[in-house]
Protein backbone atom coordinates (compact mmCIF):
# COMPACT_ATOMS: atom_id res chain seq x y z
CA UNK A 1 0.00 0.00 0.00
CA UNK A 2 1.33 3.41 -0.98
CA UNK A 3 2.05 5.53 2.12
CA UNK A 4 0.63 8.66 0.47
CA UNK A 5 -2.61 6.89 -0.39
CA UNK A 6 -2.98 5.71 3.19
CA UNK A 7 -2.30 9.24 4.43
CA UNK A 8 -5.10 10.56 2.21
CA UNK A 9 -7.53 7.85 3.31
CA UNK A 10 -6.71 8.32 7.00
CA UNK A 11 -7.29 12.06 6.68
CA UNK A 12 -10.56 12.07 4.77
CA UNK A 13 -12.40 9.01 6.11
CA UNK A 14 -12.76 10.36 9.65
CA UNK A 15 -14.53 13.53 8.48
CA UNK A 16 -18.22 14.35 8.70
CA UNK A 17 -19.86 15.39 5.43
CA UNK A 18 -23.62 14.83 5.69
CA UNK A 19 -25.57 16.23 2.76
CA UNK A 20 -25.41 20.02 2.93
CA UNK A 21 -22.82 20.21 5.73
CA UNK A 22 -19.68 19.18 3.93
CA UNK A 23 -17.21 21.77 5.22
CA UNK A 24 -14.73 19.29 6.70
CA UNK A 25 -14.25 17.59 3.34
CA UNK A 26 -14.31 20.94 1.50
CA UNK A 27 -11.29 22.08 3.51
CA UNK A 28 -9.36 18.98 2.48
CA UNK A 29 -10.40 19.37 -1.15
CA UNK A 30 -9.39 23.03 -1.28
CA UNK A 31 -5.96 22.14 0.13
CA UNK A 32 -5.37 19.07 -2.04
CA UNK A 33 -6.67 20.72 -5.21
CA UNK A 34 -4.41 23.66 -4.42
CA UNK A 35 -1.33 21.42 -4.39
CA UNK A 36 -1.77 20.36 -8.02
CA UNK A 37 -4.20 22.63 -9.88
CA UNK A 38 -3.39 25.90 -11.60
CA UNK A 39 -6.43 27.55 -10.01
CA UNK A 40 -8.99 26.50 -7.39
CA UNK A 41 -12.24 27.99 -6.12
CA UNK A 42 -15.45 27.11 -4.29
CA UNK A 43 -18.65 28.09 -6.10
CA UNK A 44 -22.01 29.24 -4.75
CA UNK A 45 -23.27 25.64 -4.56
CA UNK A 46 -20.26 24.65 -2.40
CA UNK A 47 -18.57 22.64 -5.15
CA UNK A 48 -14.77 22.76 -5.07
CA UNK A 49 -13.48 23.29 -8.62
CA UNK A 50 -9.93 23.19 -9.99
CA UNK A 51 -8.18 23.31 -13.34
CA UNK A 52 -4.96 22.00 -14.87
CA UNK A 53 -4.33 23.78 -18.15
CA UNK A 54 -3.74 21.62 -21.20
CA UNK A 55 -2.22 22.16 -24.60
CA UNK A 56 -5.63 23.25 -25.89
CA UNK A 57 -8.80 24.74 -24.38
CA UNK A 58 -11.07 23.64 -27.22
CA UNK A 59 -12.33 20.30 -25.95
CA UNK A 60 -11.81 19.94 -22.22
CA UNK A 61 -12.58 17.13 -19.78
CA UNK A 62 -14.24 17.38 -16.35
CA UNK A 63 -13.31 14.78 -13.74
CA UNK A 64 -15.47 14.72 -10.64
CA UNK A 65 -16.35 12.91 -7.42
CA UNK A 66 -18.89 13.90 -4.79
CA UNK A 67 -18.07 14.96 -1.24
CA UNK A 68 -21.30 14.28 0.65
CA UNK A 69 -21.99 11.06 2.57
CA UNK A 70 -25.35 9.40 3.08
CA UNK A 71 -26.82 10.79 6.27
CA UNK A 72 -30.00 11.81 8.09
CA UNK A 73 -31.92 14.89 9.21
CA UNK A 74 -33.74 15.40 12.50
CA UNK A 75 -37.50 15.35 11.83
CA UNK A 76 -38.83 15.31 15.40
CA UNK A 77 -37.59 15.44 19.00
CA UNK A 78 -39.70 14.09 21.87
CA UNK A 79 -39.79 15.97 25.16
CA UNK A 80 -37.61 13.28 26.76
CA UNK A 81 -35.01 13.84 24.05
CA UNK A 82 -35.58 10.88 21.73
CA UNK A 83 -34.55 12.04 18.26
CA UNK A 84 -36.38 10.71 15.18
CA UNK A 85 -34.54 10.89 11.89
CA UNK A 86 -35.33 11.13 8.19
CA UNK A 87 -32.93 9.70 5.57
CA UNK A 88 -30.81 11.81 3.21
CA UNK A 89 -29.75 9.62 0.33
CA UNK A 90 -29.77 5.85 0.50
CA UNK A 91 -29.04 5.44 4.20
CA UNK A 92 -30.90 2.67 6.04
CA UNK A 93 -30.59 1.91 9.77
CA UNK A 94 -30.01 -1.82 9.33
CA UNK A 95 -26.74 -0.86 7.62
CA UNK A 96 -25.68 1.57 10.35
CA UNK A 97 -26.70 -0.69 13.24
CA UNK A 98 -27.21 0.22 16.86
CA UNK A 99 -24.28 2.26 18.11
CA UNK A 100 -22.71 5.73 18.28
CA UNK A 101 -24.25 8.33 15.98
CA UNK A 102 -23.45 12.05 15.84
CA UNK A 103 -25.91 14.90 15.41
CA UNK A 104 -24.38 18.17 14.24
CA UNK A 105 -25.81 20.98 16.33
CA UNK A 106 -25.35 24.67 15.61
CA UNK A 107 -23.19 25.00 18.73
CA UNK A 108 -21.66 21.53 19.11
CA UNK A 109 -21.75 17.99 17.83
CA UNK A 110 -23.63 15.68 20.18
CA UNK A 111 -23.11 11.92 20.24
CA UNK A 112 -25.98 9.55 20.95
CA UNK A 113 -26.83 5.92 20.43
CA UNK A 114 -28.86 4.84 17.41
CA UNK A 115 -31.35 2.55 19.13
CA UNK A 116 -34.15 0.08 18.51
CA UNK A 117 -34.78 -1.13 22.04
CA UNK A 118 -34.54 -4.27 24.13
CA UNK A 119 -34.78 -7.63 22.39
CA UNK A 120 -36.07 -9.06 25.68
CA UNK A 121 -39.59 -7.87 25.03
CA UNK A 122 -42.92 -9.17 23.75
CA UNK A 123 -45.92 -7.99 21.72
CA UNK A 124 -46.60 -5.57 24.58
CA UNK A 125 -43.76 -3.49 23.10
CA UNK A 126 -45.20 -3.24 19.56
CA UNK A 127 -42.48 -1.12 17.95
CA UNK A 128 -39.77 -3.58 18.99
CA UNK A 129 -41.99 -6.53 18.07
CA UNK A 130 -42.27 -5.14 14.53
CA UNK A 131 -38.50 -4.79 14.36
CA UNK A 132 -38.09 -8.43 15.37
CA UNK A 133 -40.65 -9.93 13.05
CA UNK A 134 -41.38 -7.77 10.02
CA UNK A 135 -39.50 -5.90 7.28
CA UNK A 136 -35.91 -4.62 7.63
CA UNK A 137 -35.48 -1.78 10.08
CA UNK A 138 -36.57 1.64 8.88
CA UNK A 139 -36.26 5.13 10.30
CA UNK A 140 -39.73 4.95 11.82
CA UNK A 141 -38.51 2.12 14.05
CA UNK A 142 -35.18 3.54 15.24
CA UNK A 143 -34.40 6.62 17.27
CA UNK A 144 -31.31 8.45 18.47
CA UNK A 145 -30.84 8.76 22.23
CA UNK A 146 -28.27 11.29 23.46
CA UNK A 147 -29.49 11.09 27.10
CA UNK A 148 -30.45 14.74 26.94
CA UNK A 149 -33.89 16.33 27.09
CA UNK A 150 -35.36 18.31 24.21
CA UNK A 151 -34.49 21.53 26.04
CA UNK A 152 -30.92 20.41 26.71
CA UNK A 153 -30.48 19.47 23.05
CA UNK A 154 -31.78 22.90 22.03
CA UNK A 155 -29.13 24.52 24.24
CA UNK A 156 -26.53 22.70 22.12
CA UNK A 157 -28.11 23.83 18.86
CA UNK A 158 -29.82 20.52 18.03
CA UNK A 159 -33.33 20.83 16.64
CA UNK A 160 -35.55 20.13 13.67
CA UNK A 161 -33.40 20.03 10.54
CA UNK A 162 -30.11 19.25 12.28
CA UNK A 163 -27.98 16.79 10.31
CA UNK A 164 -26.67 13.49 11.64
CA UNK A 165 -24.40 10.64 10.57
CA UNK A 166 -22.36 7.71 11.89
CA UNK A 167 -20.26 8.89 14.84
CA UNK A 168 -16.66 9.95 14.34
CA UNK A 169 -15.65 7.42 17.00
CA UNK A 170 -16.58 4.68 14.49
CA UNK A 171 -14.93 6.25 11.44
CA UNK A 172 -11.26 5.33 11.87
CA UNK A 173 -10.49 3.17 8.81
CA UNK A 174 -9.44 -0.46 9.19
CA UNK A 175 -6.86 -1.99 6.88
CA UNK A 176 -7.07 -5.72 6.14
CA UNK A 177 -4.03 -7.71 4.97
CA UNK A 178 -2.43 -4.39 3.94
CA UNK A 179 -4.58 -4.63 0.78
CA UNK A 180 -8.12 -3.57 1.67
CA UNK A 181 -9.57 -0.53 3.40
CA UNK A 182 -12.79 -0.87 5.41
CA UNK A 183 -14.68 2.23 6.53
CA UNK A 184 -17.89 4.21 6.41
CA UNK A 185 -18.45 6.41 3.34
CA UNK A 186 -15.86 5.07 0.91
CA UNK A 187 -18.72 6.06 -1.41
CA UNK A 188 -17.63 9.61 -1.85
CA UNK A 189 -14.45 9.95 0.18
CA UNK A 190 -12.30 7.20 -1.34
CA UNK A 191 -13.41 8.35 -4.81
CA UNK A 192 -12.11 11.81 -3.91
CA UNK A 193 -8.80 10.15 -3.05
CA UNK A 194 -8.77 8.70 -6.58
CA UNK A 195 -9.29 12.25 -7.87
CA UNK A 196 -6.43 13.62 -5.73
CA UNK A 197 -4.13 10.87 -7.01
CA UNK A 198 -5.10 11.63 -10.64
CA UNK A 199 -4.15 15.30 -10.12
CA UNK A 200 -0.84 14.27 -8.58
CA UNK A 201 -0.03 11.91 -11.46
CA UNK A 202 -0.89 14.55 -14.07
CA UNK A 203 1.23 17.23 -12.42
CA UNK A 204 4.19 14.94 -11.70
CA UNK A 205 4.20 13.55 -15.25
CA UNK A 206 5.93 16.71 -16.36
CA UNK A 207 3.58 16.93 -19.35
CA UNK A 208 0.54 18.99 -20.07
CA UNK A 209 -2.72 17.18 -20.80
CA UNK A 210 -3.76 17.35 -24.42
CA UNK A 211 -6.80 19.44 -23.40
CA UNK A 212 -7.75 21.48 -20.34
CA UNK A 213 -8.75 19.29 -17.39
CA UNK A 214 -11.25 20.50 -14.79
CA UNK A 215 -11.85 18.80 -11.44
CA UNK A 216 -14.91 19.10 -9.21
CA UNK A 217 -15.68 17.81 -5.74
CA UNK A 218 -19.44 18.07 -5.95
CA UNK A 219 -22.01 18.74 -3.25
CA UNK A 220 -25.25 16.98 -2.30
CA UNK A 221 -24.94 14.16 -4.84
CA UNK A 222 -26.76 11.71 -2.59
CA UNK A 223 -29.98 13.73 -2.76
CA UNK A 224 -29.99 14.08 -6.54
CA UNK A 225 -26.76 15.56 -8.02
CA UNK A 226 -27.46 19.14 -6.98
CA UNK A 227 -23.78 20.12 -7.08
CA UNK A 228 -23.03 18.49 -10.41
CA UNK A 229 -26.08 20.15 -11.95
CA UNK A 230 -24.81 23.54 -10.78
CA UNK A 231 -21.33 22.82 -12.15
CA UNK A 232 -22.93 21.83 -15.44
CA UNK A 233 -24.92 25.06 -15.64
CA UNK A 234 -22.04 27.36 -14.69
CA UNK A 235 -18.66 25.83 -15.47
CA UNK A 236 -19.74 24.07 -18.66
CA UNK A 237 -21.57 27.15 -19.88
CA UNK A 238 -18.39 29.21 -19.87
CA UNK A 239 -15.91 26.64 -21.16
CA UNK A 240 -15.64 24.12 -23.96
CA UNK A 241 -16.04 20.79 -22.19
CA UNK A 242 -17.27 17.75 -24.08
CA UNK A 243 -16.45 14.91 -21.68
CA UNK A 244 -17.34 14.31 -18.02
CA UNK A 245 -16.04 11.30 -16.08
CA UNK A 246 -17.07 10.46 -12.52
CA UNK A 247 -14.91 8.54 -10.05
CA UNK A 248 -17.17 6.24 -8.05
CA UNK A 249 -17.62 2.95 -6.23
CA UNK A 250 -18.46 -0.19 -8.21
CA UNK A 251 -20.84 -2.35 -6.16
CA UNK A 252 -19.94 -6.02 -5.73
CA UNK A 253 -23.05 -8.26 -5.74
CA UNK A 254 -24.21 -11.62 -7.06
CA UNK A 255 -25.87 -10.04 -10.09
CA UNK A 256 -22.63 -8.44 -11.34
CA UNK A 257 -19.38 -9.91 -12.65
CA UNK A 258 -17.26 -7.43 -10.67
CA UNK A 259 -14.75 -9.04 -8.29
CA UNK A 260 -12.67 -7.58 -5.48
CA UNK A 261 -9.39 -6.99 -7.25
CA UNK A 262 -7.25 -4.01 -8.25
CA UNK A 263 -8.65 -3.48 -11.74
CA UNK A 264 -10.65 -0.26 -12.31
CA UNK A 265 -14.27 -0.85 -13.30
CA UNK A 266 -15.74 0.92 -16.34
CA UNK A 267 -19.50 1.37 -16.04
CA UNK A 268 -21.53 0.94 -19.22
CA UNK A 269 -24.96 1.94 -17.88
CA UNK A 270 -26.66 2.66 -14.57
CA UNK A 271 -30.22 3.26 -13.37
CA UNK A 272 -30.22 6.83 -14.69
CA UNK A 273 -28.69 6.60 -18.17
CA UNK A 274 -26.17 4.84 -20.37
CA UNK A 275 -22.56 5.96 -20.61
CA UNK A 276 -21.04 6.95 -23.94
CA UNK A 277 -20.00 3.69 -25.65
CA UNK A 278 -16.99 5.14 -27.45
CA UNK A 279 -15.74 6.83 -24.27
CA UNK A 280 -16.16 3.56 -22.36
CA UNK A 281 -14.01 1.78 -24.95
CA UNK A 282 -11.40 4.54 -24.73
CA UNK A 283 -11.26 4.16 -20.95
CA UNK A 284 -10.93 0.38 -21.24
CA UNK A 285 -8.14 0.76 -23.79
CA UNK A 286 -6.34 3.19 -21.51
CA UNK A 287 -6.52 0.69 -18.65
CA UNK A 288 -5.08 -2.07 -20.79
CA UNK A 289 -2.26 0.04 -22.22
CA UNK A 290 -1.26 1.24 -18.77
CA UNK A 291 -1.16 -2.36 -17.54
CA UNK A 292 -4.01 -1.78 -15.08
CA UNK A 293 -6.53 -4.05 -16.82
CA UNK A 294 -10.20 -3.31 -16.37
CA UNK A 295 -13.57 -4.73 -15.41
CA UNK A 296 -16.92 -3.81 -16.94
CA UNK A 297 -20.38 -3.58 -15.47
CA UNK A 298 -23.97 -2.54 -16.02
CA UNK A 299 -25.28 -1.56 -12.60
CA UNK A 300 -28.83 -1.24 -11.26
CA UNK A 301 -29.97 0.81 -8.26
CA UNK A 302 -27.16 3.31 -8.81
CA UNK A 303 -26.60 6.66 -10.44
CA UNK A 304 -23.70 9.06 -10.74
CA UNK A 305 -23.09 12.75 -11.28
CA UNK A 306 -21.96 12.06 -14.85
CA UNK A 307 -24.92 9.91 -15.92
CA UNK A 308 -27.30 12.58 -14.62
CA UNK A 309 -25.43 15.33 -16.45
CA UNK A 310 -25.51 13.52 -19.78
CA UNK A 311 -29.16 12.48 -19.42
CA UNK A 312 -30.23 16.13 -19.47
CA UNK A 313 -27.92 17.08 -22.31
CA UNK A 314 -25.40 19.20 -20.44
CA UNK A 315 -22.45 17.36 -21.99
CA UNK A 316 -21.85 15.19 -25.03
CA UNK A 317 -19.94 12.29 -23.49
CA UNK A 318 -20.16 10.85 -20.00
CA UNK A 319 -18.20 8.05 -18.36
CA UNK A 320 -17.81 6.54 -14.91
CA UNK A 321 -14.86 4.61 -13.49
CA UNK A 322 -15.10 2.89 -10.13
CA UNK A 323 -13.28 0.64 -7.70
CA UNK A 324 -14.85 -2.63 -6.57
CA UNK A 325 -16.62 -2.13 -3.24
CA UNK A 326 -18.43 -4.52 -0.91
CA UNK A 327 -21.19 -3.56 1.56
CA UNK A 328 -22.06 -0.34 -0.28
CA UNK A 329 -23.92 2.28 1.79
CA UNK A 330 -22.77 0.46 4.92
CA UNK A 331 -19.38 -0.44 6.39
CA UNK A 332 -17.71 -0.56 3.00
CA UNK A 333 -14.64 -2.52 1.92
CA UNK A 334 -12.48 -1.86 -1.17
CA UNK A 335 -9.03 -2.83 -2.48
CA UNK A 336 -6.66 0.09 -1.93
CA UNK A 337 -4.86 -0.67 -5.20
CA UNK A 338 -8.17 -0.29 -7.06
CA UNK A 339 -8.69 3.18 -5.56
CA UNK A 340 -5.19 4.08 -6.73
CA UNK A 341 -5.74 2.58 -10.18
CA UNK A 342 -8.88 4.62 -10.78
CA UNK A 343 -6.67 7.68 -10.32
CA UNK A 344 -4.02 6.27 -12.65
CA UNK A 345 -6.62 5.52 -15.31
CA UNK A 346 -8.10 9.01 -15.17
CA UNK A 347 -4.66 10.62 -15.33
CA UNK A 348 -3.59 8.35 -18.19
CA UNK A 349 -6.75 9.14 -20.13
CA UNK A 350 -6.35 12.92 -20.05
CA UNK A 351 -2.62 12.65 -20.74
CA UNK A 352 -3.40 10.70 -23.89
CA UNK A 353 -1.85 7.46 -22.68
CA UNK A 354 -4.39 5.23 -24.32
Amino acid sequence: MNDYTRQLLDEILITHSPCGSEQEVEEICLRRFGEYCDCVYKDANDNVVGKIAGESSEDGTLLLAHKDEISTMVRKIDEDGKIWLDPLGGTVPWKDGEGPYDVLGDKETVTGILSVGSTHSSHLSPRIARAKSEKPLDWETCYLDCKLTKAELAERGVGLGSLACVARSRKQPLYLQDKFVAAWALDDKAALVSLFLAMKDIRESGRKPTQDVYFAATSVEELGISGAAYVSRTLLAGHTISTVIAAEIAPVAEEYDVVMDERPVVLMKDAIFMYHPVLCRELMATGERLGLGHQEMLVRSFGSDSSSIVKYGYVGRAGCVGFATENTHGYEVAPVAAIENVGKLLAGYVLGEG
